[in-house]
């Protein structure tokens, strides 16, 4: 599976290459950027780059957003996990404790002595008849 996704990653980027190469008069071509807030103290211009340099800029901006969109559900997944485990060790603590109170529970001769003489007095014939057959 990695290999067929490297693949298909050297076919996109020969596709774009190939692109680029076909409408390299384009790409080179200087451009220079106006920013205008429509305030008179808030107007910019970009030195003159070429078109690829904004086309870059453009894919490296979203790389990076799409990144730290990544990056933040990886931690919110992370802290998840730690809840889940903190969870599952509180529960492996209260099945060691009701462990130990069945345990103390059956090993009690006083107690099974009681359960012994309850489980006779509750027996019915018809049921002494099928245990024992």
């Amino acid at each position: 599976m990695k290999t067929i996704k490297t693949l298909f990653l050297l076919v996109i980027l020969g596709l774009i290459g190939t692109l680029i190469y076909q409408n390299l008069d384009y790409f080179m071509a200087p451009s220079v950027l106006h920013i205008d807030f429509k305030v008179s103290t808030w107007q910019w211009t970009t030195p003159a780059l070429p078109l690829i340099a904004y086309w870059g800029i453009c894919f490296g901006l979203g790389l990076l957003i799409t990144g730290m969109k990544g990056l933040f559900t990886a931690f919110r997944l992370g802290r998840e996990i730690k809840n889940q485990d903190t969870r599952i060790d509180t529960l492996k603590q209260e099945i060691h404790v009701l462990k130990m109170k069945l345990d103390v529970f059956i090993h009690d001769p006083y107690i099974k002595k009681e359960m012994e003489t309850h489980s006779v007095e509750t027996d019915t014939p018809e049921t002494a008849v099928a245990t024992t057959e």
